[in-house]
């Protein structure tokens, strides 16, 4: 132990002798002998490194160090060594020598990074250093040396801080739901600013600005450079109520907390500790801010960047008034006189006549050399001595020159208007060069005020407000002066801008700026101006009498009480209010008589003006002559002022007698020189639209809507939007645009135009009456007739609304509710308006041809019945409408020759029509209607009506129409077209003759002479075509080719030709038209419809049938042509003897053909076609009645002409009547029915009627049995019989012989059975009988065990081959028979074979199939039978009936619940709902149920 403390001091010796050497050979040598683990140890190895330090061995001494420190962390010494080591390295590292120069030197930043300033140069060039270290401490040169180090770290901090922010802003906007670009880069910023990147910028900024070697101008940067910095985190920061407190961030950054390395387990020294900065708050940052512009602005800083700490100290501001500290504003313009804001101060002074700076400019600057060394003379300024001059000079020049004026007192202190346009024209360039001033913001604000422009007033004010938001927000600070002062002007300048469009907004800001500020007078004076122009003039006073309580200005006082005075007028109290306004008078007039100046030349005008209107108001004959005096009065103190002009013309019209062109001149003069003046506007444009000038009528509206400020509306801009929806305040400047744009047929605007007149009044009838007109005519239906049912709504007695719901309702197609609106008005008016009349006419006309297009004939009839009586009120009220008339009596005389099947009907037509005939035989004398081959309508008028009566009427009305418009171009052709096509109807309707021909010939000539009147028309050529399609094909031919050459793409022409060649014969030219017309337009039935019959022609029926189902389907019923010819098309298919097709198909052709039997009820072909559908679908009843009216018809045609054919039609009716009569159980009636048929044909010779002869008695004969006549009934049979054999037609003797064997059969009797079975025998002996009769043979010798004549009826029914039998019986009597037969003989396997045979040979015969499972089902073979009855094929079989699948489902209910399968309750039902009439379908459902109840009984 002694040994060792002796080493120790030898080594401590050695140390401070600087014999390094020796201490450290004899410190290892003392390690090694003592080892680690001696407590010593720690001490050797602190002298071991102290002395290894010494000889500049310092990384052995660093691991010297931490290895004592490692055994021994509590020894100082080893730390205490460390820290000087460290120290002496880092200080190393600042030498010139150091390796660190060059990576100094060649690390220049990368090309395109941000580099606040340029990098400086590492070691300055103008240092000397030694380059050794000192020994104790470093040489002062060196810590000068470090600037440039301390300003490359702050380029390289300024660089990272906006490297980060950028990065940082760009990932932030990447986030979803990041928000807008500012706001994430105001949070960035906040962040990264506050951050220890920026904190540690700060302190760099601090350590370059306190360098003792730093340059002044480098100084200044920097706290330019500082300032910014604070100012752009003092704006990021949130506000200081929502920040968390912190500690200031003036104080110096503390060292990071003690930590030990982790490896080495000892404390890391504190010069390489991390430092941590405190987070500054908002206030903190602004408070710096303040501080250092504080600073620019009292040292006087005019630095690069230095004039945004000037801004900031004068926008921050808060003045109560526009005159900032003018010491302020001229220390500004001194130390920037080249600065925009320098020159709008210059302005800024000038107009409010402050005192001008007088900044330094270079020009100006006393002392400056010239080359030889000697003082320049200031060089002189140019002043303008007249405008001319001025006027050459810039804007710079110009404050130059004023300035020096101001100098040498030769400005003038009053601003001519020259003057006043100029720094209003100079200032507002400016501005747009300072658009974040303030201040700047608020002078034009006010000069705007005082210019009375307050459009740009507007502007600033709002511009000056967002800016005062902005900065509030971003120094956490208020401006209540500013904000008042903006809110002020802001407020007052929205008054007078389109009042009162903007009064809202402006009270709004005027009461919070009173509620602050009650002391502002302005506001309070604006504030009263609203409460005027609102109408609340008792508000109004007491506000200006507040005004005049607290002002001692004269002017202002005047002003006040001139309002006040006013405000009594408009109140009531006249005499009053009429003092008041004349001491106003007075006063304004005696400071004109005595100063000369006529500053107040529109105030005098205007309480001149007051005081006429109150004296206009007064109303007594004096008072009214004062008025007039007190306008001119008005209008000589100042002439631009308009409203003394409308006064005037309001006197000058209501004088007695009204001077209306004096009164005009006023009104003009009036609105030319204000657009405000409403009513002089209003005045002219009714007088302009009395005259039908519409276009001066819309530039009046459209200047009243200017000088309201809602043009916009006009073009559908911003006062169509939700945010400029205000009420007009002129209304009837929109009704009157709205009226204009309807002239112009505009009527989206005009529409557009009357809804914002009905935001000025929505009660204004009138106006939602026009509303709906225009909504109705641009095509909104809907939305007009909801305008015009609130007009109804408002005003029920309103007959133009119910007027214009009728037409309407008319044009939607509606005209039942259209009549029903035009019969209200005609009761509102008492028939007094005509041309409501004759729109009541037109809609039943309308309605009319609807409902007869719809099948409604009596409708119909009824509405044309209307429309003629009241087409004859029309006539019989005057002179006028006497075209429209005829030819509204015209064409519902022409339908209604149509619709007429009846005298009756012709005699109700004829009732309506004889008023109109006999209006027209008084009205024309001249016998101007008088036809060719008809007469006049004279003869007509003394005939009885037929059922040409109503179509003759209709060609009277169309000839005199054609003469009334024979000089009328425009519709003279139309009228001679409606002529010649009444012609030729009736040419059709009429039997060949010489009345005929006269008809044809006169609607050719009438034709002619359109054409000659217009060649060009290709309806008359289409016309004249059709004339003479008949008469002559080739003139046909040749007119319906002109037409086609004037118009190539009419369908109608190209179907008319089709039709002629079709007629010629000529299939293919035929076919080719109507393809062009199908081309042209394929929606055209006819066109389709004449396809159709040219397949008929060419045989192709099934093609034939598919066109007429189209053309039936494009026309919807219209084509009634196409209705017949389906039909018959469908039905020839089922006239196919052993054809089995599906009933259904007749549905579609029944629904056709019964509208084409209700259109044409005259028609008996189509009523017996009808009626012969209507038997195969089962509706009797329906076929019945069909046939009736169809028998009537050939019965007055029969006793009409006489003719044999029509005779044979009337006696088949007849027998089919009694055919459907005797289906539907009317047994009487179809034998009466039979018996006339039988009268008629009793006595024909003619080979046709031996047929219906045999029919007739076979039917007479069943309905005799019915009915219980049995004798007669077996009488009808014989006699059948004897016609069948005298006929010498086998095959209806077979019928009749088989029904009368089985009726006497049935009748009992050996004798009746007798005689069947030798009428049978008889039929049987001929050469092949047919299998009906052999099976009836068969029947009855089994029935009667005869077994020779049974042997030899089945060895005939056996001899037939099956397939034979099949389709010789397919009723399946003779398998029967076989059946029947093998069963009786105990054969039941032969019978079931029989039966099979039968499906086998025809599978889809569903009767043949019900009888093999019955058969089945009867043996016990339900299994069996209900695999025949769910056979797939059988299952797509649609030619059966409803009582053939009844039983169909009804056998396999009984199949399937005696083979055990639940399934066949629902085949019991289906049998119930197929055929509900049939007991059995029943009694199988009853059982069904009844079997699967004890099914679940025994279960």
């Amino acid at each position: 132990m002694a040994s060792t403390k002796k080493a120790l001091k030898s080594i401590k010796s050695l140390l401070e002798d600087r014999d390094s050497e020796a201490a450290l050979h004899e410190a290892t040598d003392l390690l090694k002998s003592i080892g680690e683990k001696a407590p010593e140890a720690a001490q050797v190895l602190t002298f071991r490194g102290l002395a290894l330090t010494q000889l500049e061995r310092k990384d052995e001494a660093e691991k010297s160090y931490l290895h004592a420190f490692k055994l021994q962390p509590s020894f100082p010494l080893a730390s205490i060594g460390l820290r000087k080591l460290y120290l002496y390295r880092v200080v190393d590292q600042l030498l010139p020598s150091s390796s660190l120069v060059p990576l100094l030197q060649s690390a220049t930043p990368p090309k395109g990074s941000y580099l606040p300033i340029s990098s400086p140069i590492y070691p300055p060039s103008s240092k000397e250093i030694p380059a050794s270290l000192p020994a104790t401490l470093p040489h002062a040169l060196h810590l000068l040396a470090s600037l440039p180090l301390l300003l490359i770290l702050l380029v390289r901090a300024e660089s990272l801080v906006h490297t980060t922010i950028e990065q940082q802003v760009k990932v932030g906007r990447q986030r979803l739901g990041a928000g807008p670009e500012k706001e994430v880069r105001r949070k960035v910023e906040a962040e990264v600013l506050s951050g220890p990147l920026g904190m540690r910028m700060v302190e760099l900024f601090k350590e370059v600005g306190s360098h003792p070697d730093v340059e002044e101008d480098i100084r200044r940067e920097v706290e330019v450079r500082e300032f910014n910095f604070w100012r752009k985190l003092g704006a990021s920061l949130s506000s200081p109520k929502d920040a968390k407190p912190s500690a200031p961030a003036s104080k110096k950054p503390k060292s990071a907390p003690s930590a030990k390395d982790s490896s080495l387990g000892i404390p890391i020294p504190s010069l390489f500790q991390s430092l941590t900065y405190p987070t500054p708050t908002k206030e903190d940052a602004l408070k710096r801010a303040d501080d250092l512009a504080d600073g620019f602005v009292l040292l006087g800083l005019a630095g690069k960047g230095a004039e945004e700490g000037w801004a900031w100290v004068l926008e921050g501001k808060d003045e109560p008034t526009l005159y900032y500290d003018i010491e302020l504003l001229h220390k500004y313009a001194k130390t920037f006189p080249e600065s925009k804001m320098t020159d709008f101060i210059d302005d800024y002074c000038r107009w409010f006549k402050l005192p001008l700076p007088d900044p330094d400019d270079e020009e100006d600057k006393p002392g400056t050399q010239t080359a030889d060394g000697e003082a320049a003379a200031p060089k002189p300024v140019k002043k303008p001595k007249n405008r001319r001059q001025r006027a050459g000079m810039n804007a710079r020049e110009r404050r130059k020159a004023r300035r020096a004026a101001g100098r040498e007192g030769l400005l003038t202190e009053d601003l001519d208007q020259e003057e006043r346009d100029e720094l209003v024209s100079t200032m507002t360039k400016l501005l747009d060069q300072l658009p974040r001033s303030i201040f700047a913001h608020r002078v034009m604000a006010r000069i705007s005020l005082q210019e009375e422009d307050w459009a740009n007033a507007i502007a600033f004010a709002e511009k000056g407000r967002l800016l005062v938001k902005e900065l509030e927000a971003e120094r956490a600070t208020s401006l209540p002066n500013v904000r008042a002062s903006l809110d002020t002007d802001l407020g007052v300048a929205l008054v007078p801008y389109f009042s009162p469009k903007h009064h809202p907004r402006a009270t709004r800001l005027l009461d919070g700026v009173l509620k602050n500020f009650p002391e502002n007078r302005e506001a309070r004076f604006a504030r009263a101006q609203i409460h005027q122009a609102a109408g609340k003039w008792a508000y109004a006073r007491k506000e200006f009498q507040t005004l005049l309580d607290a002002d001692t200005d004269e002017k202002s006082t005047v002003a006040a009480r001139e309002e006040l005075g006013w405000c009594l007028v408009n109140e009531g109290e006249l005499e009053k209010g009429g003092d008041v306004l004349e001491e106003v008078v007075a006063v304004r007039d005696a400071h004109y008589e005595k100063d000369g100046k006529d500053d107040e030349a529109f105030p005098r005008a205007r309480a001149w003006w007051r005081l006429g209107q109150t004296e206009w108001t007064i109303g007594d004959a004096e008072s009214r002559g004062h008025a007039e005096e007190w306008f001119m009065a008005s209008i000589r103190a100042l002439p631009t002022f308009a409203p003394p002009y409308t006064s005037l013309g309001i006197c000058y019209s209501s004088a007695s007698p009204p001077d209306e062109e004096r009164a005009l001149k006023c009104f003009q003069k009036a609105f030319e020189l204000d657009a405000t003046q409403t009513e002089a506007a209003r005045r002219l444009a009714i007088g302009y639209a009395n005259e039908d000038e519409w276009a001066l009528v819309r530039t009046i509206a459209v200047r009243v809507m200017e000088g309201e400020g809602g043009l916009d509306g006009v073009a559908g801009g911003e006062v169509m939007n939700a945010k400029g929806r205000f009420a007009p305040q002129n209304g009837w400047a929109w009704k009157a645009l709205g009226s204009t744009e309807m002239h112009y047929k505009n009527y989206a605007k005009a529409a557009q135009a009357y809804q914002i007149t009905l935001r000025a009044d929505d009660k204004d009838v009138s106006t939602w009456v026009m509303l709906g007109e225009s909504y109705v005519k641009c095509g909104r239906h809907v939305a007009g007739l909801k305008a015009l049912s609130h007009a109804l709504e408002l005003d029920p007695k309103n007959w133009r609304a119910l007027y214009n719901i009728g037409d309407t309702q008319a044009q939607l197609g509606a005209f039942d509710k259209a009549i029903d609106a035009y019969e209200k008005v005609v009761e509102m008016t008492g028939g007094a308006e005509i041309g409501v009349t004759a729109a009541l006419a037109i809609a039943n006309l309308s309605l009319g041809r609807q409902t007869a297009a719809g099948g409604f004939r009596e409708r119909s009839r009824n509405a044309f019945h209307a429309a003629i009586s009241l087409a004859t009120q029309v006539l019989q009220d005057g002179r006028s409408h006497r075209a429209w008339a005829w030819k509204t009596i015209g064409d519902a005389a022409f339908e209604l020759s149509n619709q007429e099947s009846n005298p009756q009907e012709a005699m109700a037509s004829a009732e309506v029509l004889q008023p109109a005939l006999q209006h027209l035989v008084e009205d024309d004398g001249d016998r101007r209607s008088q036809v060719e081959g008809l007469g006049h309508a004279a003869n007509l008028l003394q005939a009885p009506p037929n059922l040409e009566y109503s179509l003759k009427s209709a060609i009277f009305a169309f000839a005199y129409r054609a003469h009334l418009l024979k000089n009328e171009p425009r519709v003279a052709d139309p009228a001679l077209y409606d002529f010649a096509g009444s012609l030729h109807s009736l040419a059709l309707r009429i039997p060949d003759g010489d009345k005929k021909t006269s008809c044809l010939k006169a609607a050719i000539s009438t034709i002619r002479l359109a054409l000659e009147r217009d060649a060009g028309d290709e309806r008359l050529w289409n016309a004249l075509g059709v004339i003479c399609e008949a008469a002559g094909p080739q003139v046909a031919q040749h007119a319906f080719v002109v037409s086609l050459e004037l118009y190539a793409k009419d369908p109608i022409v190209w179907s008319n030709l089709a039709y002629l060649y079709l007629r010629l014969d000529d299939h293919e030219l035929a076919g080719q038209c109507f393809l062009k017309a199908q081309t042209i337009d394929p929606d055209y039935a006819p066109a389709w419809f004449g396809q159709g019959l040219l397949a008929e022609k060419n045989g192709d029926r099934d093609q034939a049938k598919a066109l007429f189902a189209h053309s039936v389907t494009l026309s919807a019923g219209s084509l009634l042509e196409a209705d017949l010819a389906l039909a018959s098309a469908t039905f020839g298919r089922y006239l196919v003897t052993g054809v089995q097709i599906e009933v259904g198909l007749l549905h579609q052709p029944a629904f056709a053909l019964r509208h084409y039997c209700h259109q044409r009820p005259g028609d008996f072909a189509a009523a017996h076609l009808y009626a012969l559908i209507c038997e195969r679908l089962g509706l009797a009843a329906e076929a019945a009645s069909t046939l009736e009216r169809a028998a009537a018809v050939l019965e007055e045609e029969f006793e009409r002409i006489e003719s044999a054919d029509i005779e044979s039609r009337y006696a088949i009716a007849l027998c089919n009547l009694g055919r459907v009569q005797l289906a539907a159980g009317n047994y009487q009636s179809s034998l009466e029915a039979l018996n006339n048929c039988w009268e008629l044909i009793s006595g024909s010779t003619d080979g046709t009627t031996s047929a219906l002869k045999v029919q007739c008695r076979l039917l007479q004969g069943l309905a005799h049995y019915w009915i219980g006549e049995i004798d007669e009934s077996l009488e009808a049979f014989q006699a059948g019989l004897d016609e069948a054999t005298a006929a010498q037609d086998m095959s209806v003797k077979e019928e009749v012989a088989v029904l009368l064997s089985r009726t006497l059969w049935g009748l009992g009797g050996e004798d009746a059975k007798e005689t069947a079975k030798s009428n049978l025998m008889e039929c049987l002996s001929q050469e092949k009988p047919s299998l009906k009769v052999i099976s009836t043979l068969a029947a009855i010798a089994i029935v009667s065990s005869d077994a020779d004549l049974v042997e030899a009826a089945m060895s005939e029914l056996l001899a037939r081959p099956i397939v034979t039998r099949v389709q010789a019986d397919p009723t399946g009597q003779s398998d029967l028979v076989l059946y029947l037969h093998a069963i009786s003989e105990g054969r039941p396997e032969d019978a079931h074979a029989i039966l099979e045979e039968a499906v086998q040979i025809n599978p889809n015969s569903t009767k043949a199939r019900n009888r093999l499972a019955e058969g089945l089902i009867q043996s016990g073979k339900a299994g069996q039978a209900v695999s025949v009855l769910f056979t797939e094929s059988n299952s797509r079989n649609k030619t059966d009936g409803a009582d053939v699948r009844a039983e169909h489902e009804r056998l396999s209910a009984s199949a399937n619940i005696l083979d055990g399968d639940e399934f066949g309750l629902s085949h019991a039902s289906k049998s119930v709902r197929l055929a509900p009439w049939e007991e059995e379908n029943w009694t199988t459902l009853a059982w069904t149920k009844k079997s699967l109840a004890e099914a679940e009984d025994e279960a």
